[in-house]
């Protein structure tokens, strides 16, 4: 009988975000195949004994293992910046070389407002080629147009591609002693704490020389950058992104205007017993919010207007 691989991912989540993580971890289950040995480490804070039932019983159902990993907040900075889109829990991830047990040697770190729709076998073991971290270049690219064009400028010089700290994979062996929380920290107060993509800023300043950029249109696939600017739909997102990555606006979120590769994450949320709920949700939030309503208003202005400019057009040519 052949031994099981094992593979090792981590996420970081507070309670508000629990149901979306069920969703992404879902998707990672039902993509992996049977030969390998899934262990799950989460990073939280605030998750009741209910959020851990959920997520604890859905990774033992699929035979993984999960561990719980319990971050204080107190250990971090007041100064941190954060905001309604990214709580303090984004930090976390900064916290992985102090707190994962010895036994973890790489890990994969993966945003919770992700898809997963193939095997992250390849990614795991990937060889990192002597880097410490293998990542994708982000849709933000330099110069930045706010504070990280001074902050990078030495980097920009030299060459530098800047990376997105939502899927990471962490050579966590060669990490540890070299780097530490501590490390970040420090950083961040170098910095003034005026870090405009928060701790992305802090990984790419630190580990700008130590990253092997991996393929983004598979591991980090940006959902709406890609159905926009390069007519991937929903057919090509599921075949070519291992990783589909929901950044900025969410698929959940009802009121936005919305594209068909966010059916990927609806596959999976109906696959939780938070789908209905979810779906009453998007439903109310789409049906009550104005932006809709006023892109609609806009798009009649825009349609007036031209049919305005038409009219004096032929108003002048047939004289």
């Amino acid at each position: 009988m052949n031994e099981k691989r094992r593979i090792n991912i981590t996420l970081s989540l507070n309670s508000k975000y629990m149901r979306y993580a069920y969703v992404m971890l879902t998707s990672l289950f039902e993509n992996q195949p049977d030969s390998l040995d899934i262990h799950v480490y989460l990073l939280h804070s605030d998750l009741t004994e209910e959020d851990r039932s959920h997520l604890g019983n859905l990774v033992k159902s699929y035979g993984g293992k999960v561990y719980w990993c319990p971050v204080d907040a107190e250990v971090f900075s007041a100064n941190l910046p954060v905001s309604a889109n990214w709580s303090l829990e984004t930090y976390y991830r900064l916290l992985l070389v102090d707190i994962l047990p010895e036994d973890v040697e790489r890990i994969i770190y993966l945003d919770v407002d992700i898809i997963i729709n193939h095997s992250l076998e390849d990614l795991f073991f990937t060889d990192l080629d002597e880097k410490l971290l293998g990542a994708c270049e982000d849709i933000n690219k330099p110069p930045f147009g706010d504070n990280r064009d001074a902050i990078f400028s030495e980097q920009i010089q030299n060459g530098f591609t800047y990376f997105c700290a939502g899927v990471m994979l962490l050579n966590i062996k060669e990490l540890r002693g070299k780097y530490c929380f501590r490390d970040y920290m420090a950083l961040a107060e170098k910095m003034d704490f005026k870090m405009a993509a928060l701790d992305q800023d802090l990984l790419n300043y630190m580990h700008w020389k130590e990253v092997k950029l991996l393929d983004g249109t598979k591991y980090s696939m940006f959902a709406r950058s890609v159905y926009y600017f390069d007519n991937i739909h929903y057919d090509d997102a599921k075949k070519l992104g291992s990783i589909v990555h929901f950044i900025g606006r969410k698929p959940w979120e009802g009121q936005y205007i919305h594209y068909d590769i966010e059916q990927l994450w609806w596959d999976y949320a109906k696959l939780t017993p938070f789908y209905y709920e979810l779906m009453e949700e998007y439903i109310y939030n789409a049906v009550h919010d104005p932006v809709l309503l006023e892109e609609e208003r806009r798009i009649h202005e825009e349609l007036d207007n031209m049919r305005a400019l038409c009219r004096r057009i032929l108003a002048v040519a047939e004289k």
